[in-house]
């Protein structure tokens, strides 16, 4: 377990020579720039403006690469996500750069292309919503927006429903009984609506219309041509529109090829946008330029000697006890895939020890008890293990990701082994309705090299209470140390030895309550040895627990309130000290039963499988039933428990253990280096 050594490195520098300098920084990936304290005749530079700009160019490069991925999808195989970035030298980098301003202005046509396309799409839809309101009318031969003459008007509407025309001639003979040149014809009617032409006098029409609209009477649809001349011209559009969206979208879906491109202007904007943003963190006067940064130690004179080539100032020191450093971790190939879960919780503070190397045992030893199916733990280490032997090109974070797998599918090979768990039980149940071995019978290698842990759950309890416990101590010890590397000696005794004492000496009474008199009838060779040493050492523990328990507990009110001013306030804080380590682990210890849980649910769902394909009595049936339950049943038992087993792994880690001594709060190391996502600069200048 190690955190990397930090120092700063302080630049000055011709301002000509700035950006090339930089560039060279950002090829090593290993200097994280800060902002230095301000100077004297120096002024930080100022890129917001083209910062701004890069952004908006990335997000049009993403923008038109969704919608190509609408019109030319990218097929991918696979393996895709297995294939390391695309290597491509630097001076091929600077030179496929110049033409990414060609690549945005391709990218801004494909955007508006798919705009256009959105558009003809909206008119088609609003051209047939027109047409179809006008269908019913397709009868009127007769403008639909009405019309006059020198003294007659005509106007087209609908009412709601069934309706004829003698009711409505009716009502206008009574509200105009001196007006009989009226005349009224029925369009179309049906179960929603009937459509009427109305003639009248020129100087009748608005009363007639007010009356009419008494009776629900609303207007067509009003068009300058016939409804079935206005049908036709809509449908000529949507014809045309459709052409030429069709046109439009076999344009896009010949860009194919541009895919590359966009990548690689999105890589090169993105190189580009976080040099822009460190340049805001470096000062400048008329003539030279001021850089401070981090660097890990043993970066430091790799970076030098390429610098040594340009005329700089170059001074390496340690930072000041008060500044915020950033945290960088470096471990050996076994706890090195662990790092990630580190930081997920938190990157340790300036105080802290790195937990990975620690955690990294008991993570894929947790790991693989709560899988506990060597089965499961085959296809798995088998499976990544692969990978790593045969796609050696990988990049690190995929690699490290496959090695912790490869590791946790290991230590689930051990538990199965262990458990007698291959597939469940599936040795046992293929040898019995396959090959006539009487019920109960398990081929010798699949038998339990330990125990039964469905038939034997008090036992496999007590031995995860004892990791658990094994657990918390390493975490306790882990205080300790860190205190005692920190100067404080005084609170490494009382933060270790009390509660070390407390819990050995109650630990007996507690497993008095699950540990059995004699070995379980037919236990393994090393089941009854562990069953055995467990109860040797309780017995050894049951003579001393008392003497240790109370001297724990008077070390705990004695030293717990340490931090209080008053006498009453040490005393309260002691006693609380006592209430808060006795619950607070008889809770943590509890909490291992999930080592446990986990484990049976695997197995218990596993020989469920195994049964259901076991159910039917013809031989052929049963044999074609089994191979199809346990192939898909098996993948989706290991599929569930293995995430199960991942989540109840961390919270483990993160609760359980590094809640004894581990504060966090660090901030991680972030070089300036060229973080692409498709194309890997190979060549260094």
């Amino acid at each position: 377990m190690a955190k990397l050594k930090i120092e700063v490195i302080e630049l000055v520098a011709a301002l000509a020579q700035k950006d090339e300098i930089i560039d060279l920084l950002q090829q090593k990936g290993v200097l994280e720039i800060t902002v230095p304290p301000e100077t004297e005749g120096f002024t930080l530079g100022k890129t917001q403006a083209e910062s701004g700009d890069t952004q908006r160019n990335i997000q049009l490069l993403q923008e038109a690469r969704e919608t190509l991925a609408k019109y030319a999808p990218e097929k991918k195989p696979l393996t895709a996500m297995l294939e390391p970035r695309r290597e491509i030298t630097l001076a091929d980098y600077r030179k496929r750069g110049g033409g990414v301003d060609e690549i945005l202005k391709e990218c801004a046509e494909i955007v508006e292309k798919d705009k256009k396309v959105a558009d003809l799409r909206a008119e088609v839809i609003r051209l047939g919503t027109l047409s179809d309101a006008l269908e019913p009318w397709r009868a009127a031969d007769i403008p639909l927006k009405g019309g006059v003459t020198e003294k007659t008007a005509y106007f087209i509407g609908s009412i709601k429903g069934k309706a004829d025309r003698e009711s409505l001639l009716a009502v206008l003979a009574r509200e105009m009984p001196e007006n009989e040149c009226i005349e009224i014809e029925t369009v179309f009617s049906d179960d929603l609506q009937t459509g009427f032409a109305v003639f009248c006098l020129k100087q009748d029409a608005e009363a007639v219309e007010n009356i009419l609209r008494g009776e629900g009477f609303v207007r067509a649809p009003e068009t300058a041509e016939s409804a079935a001349e206005a049908i036709a011209k809509y449908s000529e559009r949507i014809k045309a529109d459709k052409e030429e969206e069709a046109a439009v979208c076999a344009e896009l879906g010949e860009k194919k090829a541009l895919y590359a491109d966009i990548d690689f202007a999105a890589d090169y904007l993105s190189v580009a946008a976080d040099k822009l943003l460190s340049l805001e963190k470096i000062p400048e006067s008329t003539r030279v330029f001021f850089l401070r940064g981090y660097i890990a130690r043993r970066d430091v004179k790799k970076v030098t000697d390429c610098l040594e080539r340009f005329d700089a100032a170059v001074e390496i020191s340690e930072p000041a006890p008060d500044e915020d450093v950033p945290v960088l971790l470096s471990n050996n190939a076994f706890a090195a895939p662990l790092e990630n879960i580190t930081g997920m919780y938190s990157m340790p503070s300036k105080g802290d020890v790195d937990p990975t190397g620690i955690m990294a045992f008991f993570y894929y030893f947790f790991f693989g008890m709560m899988l506990s199916d060597a089965g499961y733990g085959l296809i798995i280490a088998l499976a990544t293990g692969a990978l790593l032997l045969f796609k050696k090109n990988m990049e690190k974070p995929l690699r490290n990701t496959l090695k912790m797998y490869f590791f946790c599918g290991v230590s689930t090979v051990f538990w199965g082994a262990m458990y007698g768990s291959w597939f469940g039980d599936a040795a046992s149940v293929i040898s019995v309705n396959f090959f006539g071995k009487p019920q109960g019978y398990t081929p010798a290698f699949f038998k339990p090299v330990w125990t039964d842990a469905v038939n034997d759950l008090m036992n496999v309890l007590i031995v995860c209470f004892i990791f658990g416990l094994v657990h918390l101590f390493t975490g306790v010890l882990l205080k300790g140390i860190t205190d005692i590397k920190n100067g404080r000696k005084l609170d490494a005794f009382c933060d270790t030895v009390p509660t070390f004492l407390t819990i050995i000496g109650i630990a007996p009474v507690f497993f008095n309550l699950f540990l059995q008199d004699s070995v379980p009838e037919g236990y393994s060779a090393l089941g009854t040895f562990v069953f055995n040493t467990i109860k040797t050492v309780h017995a050894g523990l049951s003579k001393f627990n008392v003497p240790l328990l109370l001297a724990g507990l008077v070390l705990v009110v004695l030293t717990a309130g340490r931090d209080s001013k008053t006498v009453g306030g040490k005393i309260g804080g002691g006693l609380y000290g006592v209430y808060n380590l006795v619950g607070g682990y008889l809770g943590d210890v509890l909490s291992y039963a999930r080592l446990l849980a986990l484990g049976l649910a695997t197995g218990v769902i596993a020989n469920v499988m195994n049964m259901l394909g076991t159910l039917p009595q013809d031989q052929a049936v049963k044999a074609v039933l089994f191979t199809i339950v346990f192939i898909f049943g098996h993948i989706a038992n290991l599929a569930i428990n293995i995430i199960g087993a991942y989540v109840h792994t961390n919270r483990l880690q993160y609760v359980e253990f590094f809640g004894k001594f581990y504060e966090g709060g660090g901030r991680a190391f972030v070089p300036l280096a060229a973080n692409t996502k498709t194309y890997k600069i190979t060549e260094e200048n």
